[in-house]
């Protein structure tokens, strides 16, 4: 194929004006058109865009940030502090242990070491290790508090079957004020150093207390604080309850029932009055029969005879306990 000229003389007419301009002036544009210098029009960005990719940013194998799960951690010796006397509060002593009102906490490996008098003071350490954990009340960054009796409401929710199951509330110590009301006599007997806590009461001094109280101690006993939310509890759950006391006497038996008539009455009153005898409820124990009882041997007593029975706690005064290898974490751990 012979070459071409090189046109420096030639004329050429362009695509677009249809002018005749000097052949050497033309230039051709992306679309094959043939145009002088002056008509000369690139190509628009828009006919071939770019694509654009997104500015990197991510890492290859990233990981997403999480929340730590809580983990248990350990307590130290004796973090464990019952409350006062006549209270139901334990205080646990946990140094920035980052818990508020109403979390749910489990402890493990705690030692109760409460002495085994009064027994209504004597709270066994599985009620303090429960699996279902105690609710937190906050006391301050490095203290809270709970209850060992608010594992009672899973207890009912557990055992109570309405119609079919008798729930026994026992009377002394635990609707009643019977233990603060015999220490204060027996320290007015002088058979308790005043101001002290109910550690060092025992059967002996209770009985002597018992033996010069007036014949109308126990239809003058007070009602404890906690007794109304306490009977209200039971029948939530229950629908009745009965009470289920001890007696020697029938002048005693005539005072509980004087109490309970004057104290626990209209939605709250008891459906029977129910009275032990020789310190024994065992024979109220059976299928479908639950005990509420602040003394450890009535508990064992009922469960038995084939019952279910819940401790209930009130604090003799401030001891501390706990051992030196408890710890506090979620309920959601394994054991």
């Amino acid at each position: 194929m012979s070459n071409f000229a090189s046109g420096k003389k030639s004329k050429a007419i362009s695509d677009r004006s249809g002018q005749a301009f000097p052949y050497e002036e033309m230039r051709k544009e992306w679309n094959g058109s043939f145009v002088h210098f002056t008509e000369f029009e690139t190509k628009h960005p828009q006919l071939e865009p770019k694509v654009f990719k997104g500015d990197a940013q991510g890492l290859q194998n990233a990981r997403p940030d999480r929340v730590e799960p809580p983990v248990a951690h350990l307590l130290d010796n004796d973090a464990f502090e019952s409350g006062v006397r006549d209270s139901e509060i334990i205080n646990v002593n946990d140094p920035s242990h980052g818990f508020v009102n109403g979390d749910v906490v489990r402890f493990r490996g705690a030692a109760a070491k409460f002495p085994a008098y009064p027994q209504v003071s004597h709270l066994p350490a599985e009620d303090v290790n429960l699996a279902q954990g105690h609710i937190v009340t906050k006391i301050d960054d490095d203290n809270f508090s709970f209850n060992p009796n608010d594992a009672l409401t899973k207890f009912l929710d557990d055992n109570c079957n309405p119609g079919t199951t008798t729930v026994y509330v026992d009377l002394d110590g635990t609707v009643t004020e019977y233990y603060l009301a015999v220490a204060n006599f027996a320290t007015a007997q002088g058979l308790l150093d005043a101001g002290g806590d109910w550690y060092d009461m025992t059967p002996a001094i209770e009985a002597q207390a018992l033996t010069a109280a007036p014949t109308n101690f126990f239809t003058n006993l007070g009602k404890r604080a906690e007794a109304n939310a306490l009977i209200d509890l039971v029948i939530s759950k229950n629908g009745s309850y009965e009470i289920l006391s001890s007696t020697t006497s029938t002048n005693i038996t005539n005072q509980k029932n004087t109490w309970i008539a004057a104290n626990l009455t209209g939605a709250r009153a008891p459906v029977a009055n129910n009275y032990a005898t020789n310190f024994n409820k065992g024979p109220f124990g059976g299928p479908n029969k639950i005990l509420i009882d602040d003394r450890t041997d009535y508990n064992s007593q009922f469960e038995a005879a084939g019952g279910k029975a819940f401790k209930y706690y009130e604090s003799g005064g401030i001891f501390k306990f706990g051992g030196g290898r408890a710890s506090v974490g979620p309920v959601t751990l394994l054991a």
